[in-house]
């Protein structure tokens, strides 16, 4: 089997491991004993010190003289071949090629949690943009991933981070509205019992939203904040998960649930409020006849000005 130089040895872990095999024997009588178990491998008294004190820019132990210390390690000792290899920075060409792949497979569900991102933004967009309103994207650091959304949110105790949020001219009653993007999509004939757990998952995940409604409300007074989806099912039991515990609200949240073939939102819920109040839904907005339905140029694209020759 071939094995994969992924780093620098650990050159104490590497140290640790040996003279746990070599015990109380002197570097020669190591090696000699060594010899004895695996007389094809080349190693002195010299060689394993040099293995025993690792430094930058001299080469990694071979994998031979690491079988070969194996090979004689005392079973009470707990040495064994994986664990010196990987303290000499190796790994299997296997287990290479399956990290390899778990890293492609990374990135691929990343590239595609990105684009439903894009796409339900985008969506959002439209849907503003096609009513006649202007609007501007809000700064997207307060996103879960970045530290700035925390720092400049030191100002209260539970931060209100979204995933993506526009402040929309002539809006009413909020003209600032933040969305919280649930990018899953359960597939079908998936147990109850699992699509309950990625409910609940996402309730931990924007829990704090519900917090700053209950102790700093007065903060966000002109916002309106949305739990979107694009799964029905995660939509229908977030909403029931609610409705069974009897959740109220002080300020304006809403449920979306984004039809990503279709392009365009299909429903809107409102959560319950304390105040009993419930604001006509945007969408029922008409859509403005000169833009109905056509696909709108992102409005967030910069054009630059071309050239005169």
């Amino acid at each position: 089997m071939r094995y994969i130089q992924y780093r620098d040895p650990d050159a104490a872990a590497l140290r640790d491991l040996i003279n746990r095999v070599r015990g109380d024997r002197s570097m020669a009588k190591f090696a000699d004993d060594i010899k004895l178990t695996s007389p094809n491998v080349k190693v002195s008294a010299p060689t394993l010190s040099r293995a025993c004190n690792w430094s930058q820019g001299t080469r990694p132990v071979r994998v031979d003289l690491l079988k070969a210390i194996a090979a004689v390690a005392p079973a009470e000792s707990g040495v064994t071949f994986e664990a010196l290899v990987e303290a000499n920075g190796m790994r299997s060409e296997a287990d290479d090629t399956d990290l390899a792949k778990q890293r492609l497979t990374a990135l691929r569900r990343k590239y595609d949690i990105e684009e439903t991102e894009r796409d339900v933004k985008r969506i959002l967009q439209d849907e503003i943009a096609s009513r006649d309103y202007s609007f501007q994207r809000l700064n997207e650091f307060s996103n879960w991933r970045s530290l700035h959304g925390y720092v400049y949110q030191r100002d209260r105790v539970f931060p209100r981070n979204y995933t993506f949020g526009f402040s929309v001219s002539g809006m009413s009653p909020c003209n600032t509205w933040k969305f919280a993007l649930d990018q899953m999509q359960i597939p079908k004939g998936s147990a109850v019992s699992a699509i309950e757990a990625h409910v609940g998952n996402f309730i931990n995940k924007v829990a704090a939203i519900f917090a700053s409604d209950s102790f700093e409300c007065e903060l966000y007074e002109n916002e309106k904040y949305s739990f979107v989806f694009i799964d029905r099912d995660l939509y229908r039991l977030f909403l029931k998960r609610l409705n069974d515990h009897d959740i109220h609200v002080n300020g304006l949240m809403t449920a979306l649930l984004v039809d990503l073939k279709k392009g365009r939102v299909v429903e809107e819920t409102q959560l319950k409020r304390y105040d009993g109040e419930e604001a006509t839904s945007f969408f029922k907005t008409p859509i403005s006849p000169r833009v109905s339905r056509i696909e709108l140029p992102d409005p967030l694209d910069m054009i630059e000005d071309e050239e005169d020759y």
